[in-house]
């Protein structure tokens, strides 16, 4: 998996934070980031935050706190590219092998994941499955 960079990680990361897992995960706190131990780099919070405008939903609820390392999303990634997968649909798959195929020394081509894919590596890394979406 060298030619899934850190960058690549950080990319894949980054797409699914900025859409791809909002909808199951929240921002952690300054515990849960405190809480990250060594050799681990991401802190994801399965679970929901108070909603912004609706006083009657006002209680953040965590389901898991997760610590993922880069070769964690990285292994998530790799189980993917198994033609014989069934975390997620065809079109997903066709992404991640997209990525791969368009590789170069730089690095795989994070331009083809998108929010959906981002999204199912992230759960994969977490939990070894896809449970949302």
């Amino acid at each position: 998996m060298t030619k899934l960079t850190d960058e690549n990680v950080q990319d894949i990361v980054d797409t699914a934070s900025q859409g791809g897992i909002t909808y199951w995960a929240t921002q952690p706190n300054d515990e849960e980031f405190a809480g990250l131990p060594a050799g681990k780099e991401y802190t994801i919070i399965e679970g929901t935050a108070p909603h912004p405008i609706f006083p009657f939903d006002d209680v953040r609820e965590v389901d898991s706190v997760n610590y993922l390392s880069k070769d964690d999303v990285r292994l998530a990634f790799a189980r993917l590219l198994d033609p014989g997968q069934e975390y997620v649909n065809r079109a997903i798959h066709g992404y991640v092998l997209d990525a791969w195929r368009n590789r170069d020394d730089r690095g795989i081509d994070t331009g083809h994941i998108d929010a959906d894919a981002a999204d199912a590596i992230i759960q994969i890394a977490c939990f070894d499955e896809v449970r949302y979406g």
